[in-house]
């Protein structure tokens, strides 16, 4: 998924190097330039010696500035690789860590997942909210579980079990089709900026990454 937070990184890290190549290449060549023109000023020709000089240093300076783009855009390009990778190993390492489903282990309610617990599922009513008070909270963890993702706020989990629709600038992704698992889990670390109830079965959340996640049908909050 190409979003924002790749594009920019990566420009900064493009331009950056294309600067710190072009000062390289300009201070560099200083010392040959000004060697040739004390050697022309020795000859009486001062104004062709300070072409000579300006010409190196800038000539010199665009050249290592283009080689620093092309350094620093492959440079952000392995680091985006290696993000990616990195994010996607600890998203997998996040579900080992959750109760295993019922039947696995034996010895007590621990191996029910919290999603399944009867006790833990709200209904909602005609008074109550549909979602608890998640504003200002961030996302630590996405876990994918059987027709359900869970949305973990630390002391707040909300399970959802309709429809997601996870909207990244121009992009939308429908879970669970193709990206929208890594759209989900690009919703790590952000926080909440605002809730909107839409209608009954309809819920927007927005993240202060720009992102924003629209839930259909049905939602079950667990504490």
């Amino acid at each position: 998924m190409i979003s924002e937070f790749y594009h920019l990184r990566r420009t900064a890290m493009k331009d950056l190097a294309g600067y710190l190549g072009f000062l390289t290449g300009f201070i560099g060549s200083a010392p040959l330039a000004w060697g040739l023109l004390a050697s022309q000023l020795e000859s009486g020709t001062f104004v062709q010696g300070l072409w000579y000089f300006f010409g190196i240093v800038i000539a010199a300076g665009i050249f290592s500035g283009i080689a620093g783009l092309g350094i620093g855009y492959a440079g952000g390009l392995a680091w985006e690789q290696m993000h990616r990778h990195r994010r996607r190993r600890r998203a997998l390492r996040k579900p080992i860590a959750d109760p295993a489903p019922a039947g696995t282990r034996s010895g007590g309610p621990r191996t029910i997942p919290r999603l399944e617990s009867p006790p833990k599922l709200h209904l909602v009513g005609s008074s109550a909210p549909l979602f608890p008070d998640i504003a200002g909270r961030s996302v630590e963890a996405v876990r994918f579980m059987d027709g359900a993702v869970e949305l973990d706020f630390g002391v707040i989990r909300v399970g959802l079990a309709g429809t997601a629709l996870i909207s990244s600038g121009t992009q939308k992704f429908r879970y669970p089709d193709a990206g929208s698992r890594d759209a989900l889990c690009a919703l790590i670390g952000a926080r909440v900026e605002s809730v909107r109830v839409i209608s009954g079965d309809r819920v927007e959340i927005s993240y202060d990454n720009g992102c924003e996640l629209t839930v259909l049908r049905s939602a079950v909050a667990v504490a």
